[in-house]
């Protein structure tokens, strides 16, 4: 690979510990390109994502407001380690997508300490064949940022951030491997989107600009009008053919500037209709709240594909919600196209019919038993090999 060739960085791994219904999984959980979470209710589906959507908050803003969604830390602590020591651990792999052999390794230890938030510990690594250069380690409850081009450490001794925001931005001199994988490490964190996608808050309408802090879209999507002022006429309209395909009678997308103080940018669909005249049809604007909830929720995943730079990673909690099959059938079409141009994509559902629509290698599931949660591969089960060549993924899951 060339010395000044980006380099592009795909979430591998990702180990839990005491982190929510994550007790202390026997093996890493393993991440491809595109990936389908499914399990029962309480399994543990929703776990994984709420650890990486954590660490995001906690880089945008601090460990405490990270913590906020979920009444502090307390409650992201699993239930059975609360008698004795109040913490949890995240662990995260990345490899070069275009560079075998190497990638990032990043550890995270957080203690309840008088009912706050307290970092324990932290590590950044990079690692290729000839061995790991660790940029950040902890040492006698100090965390040290250790630049390659510089002989001492140095302390960091802001509490409720990260070192690894420091990290990103200060391990920057030297454009060599290092300093090129942490640039990659940043674009990764600052394009990551979690989505919870909430119809009435996309429809409710935005400030006309996303905040510096802001991700591409929030969880709830109400930031959609803010996303597609940042699209270029070129992209609204690959994304109203976009909407087209799955949405024949849609035919554009027009974004609606806020009218006076203290008004909301928000946006609407064109479409095609019956109306008096020469043609006996013709394209009537469609505002958002006016819209379908599952209209909304396609234009907000296919806005953030038409994005320049898209989502490094898109993680999408039940992604059937209020899609008809056919709809289901052509989002997932486009999410998993996206997915080899280099989006990562985790989505969760409830659905077996949707799992009849996927690659059975992409399935990962989860399952809960006496208090203990396994990821696994779907292929690897028994049941899986015994029955695949006959029996579609969605009905084994069911009948097991």
């Amino acid at each position: 690979m060339p010395d000044d060739a980006p380099i592009r960085l795909q979430l591998t791994e990702v180990r839990l510990e005491r982190f929510k219904a994550a007790f202390k999984p026997k093996k890493p959980i393993e991440f491809g390109a595109f990936n389908v979470i499914i399990g029962r209710n309480g399994s543990g589906k929703s776990t994984v994502l709420e650890a990486l959507q954590w660490i995001d908050a906690a880089l945008r803003n601090n460990v405490r407001q990270a913590c906020d969604p979920y009444r502090g830390v307390h409650d992201l602590v699993n239930i059975r380690s609360r008698s004795k020591k109040v913490y949890f651990r995240v662990e995260l792999q990345w490899n070069h997508i275009n560079e075998t052999g190497s990638g990032v390794d990043y550890g995270l230890k957080i203690r309840e300490t008088d009912g706050k938030p307290d970092i324990a510990e932290e590590s950044l690594s990079l690692f290729d064949d000839n061995g790991q250069h660790q940029l950040i380690r902890t040492e006698n409850n100090t965390r040290y940022i250790c630049p390659s081009w510089q002989k001492q450490p140095i302390p960091f001794s802001l509490p409720d951030r990260l070192g690894l925001t420091a990290a990103l931005v200060s391990l920057r001199p030297p454009m060599d491997l290092a300093s090129r994988t942490i640039d990659s490490l940043l674009s990764f964190w600052n394009n990551a989107v979690f989505l919870r996608l909430n119809p009435l808050a996309i429809a409710a309408g935005s400030d006309k600009d996303r905040a510096s802090s802001d991700p591409l879209l929030d969880q709830e999507g109400r930031l959609l009008p803010a996303l597609l002022g940042e699209l270029s006429p070129t992209q609204l309209s690959e994304l109203a053919r976009a909407i087209h395909r799955i949405l024949p009678d849609m035919r554009g997308v027009e974004v609606v500037e806020p009218a006076g103080r203290g008004a909301k940018a928000s946006f609407s669909l064109f479409e095609r209709m019956p109306s008096r005249g020469r043609t006996g049809r013709r394209q009537f604007r469609v505002p958002a709240w006016m819209l379908s909830e599952g209209t909304r929720r396609i234009t907000a995943i296919l806005s953030l594909l038409q994005h320049d730079p898209p989502p490094s990673l898109l993680c999408i909690e039940e992604i059937e919600n209020g899609l008809d099959p056919w709809s289901v059938k052509a989002v997932l079409n486009e999410l998993r196209s996206a997915s080899s141009q280099g989006v990562q994509v985790i989505l969760t559902t409830h659905s077996p019919w949707l799992l009849n629509h996927v690659d059975v290698a992409d399935i990962l599931q989860v399952e809960r038993s006496e208090g203990d949660t396994l990821y696994s591969r779907f292929k690897d089960k028994d049941t899986v090999k015994a029955y695949i060549d006959h029996v579609p993924p969605g009905a084994i899951y069911v009948s097991e």
